[in-house]
């Protein structure tokens, strides 16, 4: 059987915007597991981190929304043609 084909061309990621920088910034700042307990799921961590995000003061917000401008613009130079296009699932 053949596998996934190795002519796909990759796109360029899309720029992180606030939510994604703020939740970065938290996930790291969160204490590591004990060892021996179970690994926390990952929607209950983004579920933690959005109440967070949600109860930031307009400081906290707005600093991370201009580093996320920032961030789209060091995207934007580096590709400048890129445009963002979705696929829908019939296309998947």
């Amino acid at each position: 059987m053949a596998g996934p084909s190795r002519t796909t061309i990759v796109q360029p990621p899309r720029p992180p915007n606030a939510w994604i920088l703020y939740r970065s910034d938290k996930l790291r700042e969160m204490p590591p597991v004990p060892p021996g307990m179970p690994r926390r799921a990952q929607a209950d961590v983004s579920r933690e981190i959005s109440q967070m995000w949600k109860n930031e003061s307009e400081v906290v917000r707005s600093e991370y929304e201009r580093l996320a401008e920032v961030r789209k613009a060091q995207h934007q130079n580096a590709y400048p043609g890129y445009r963002y296009h979705p696929i829908s699932k019939a296309e998947k």
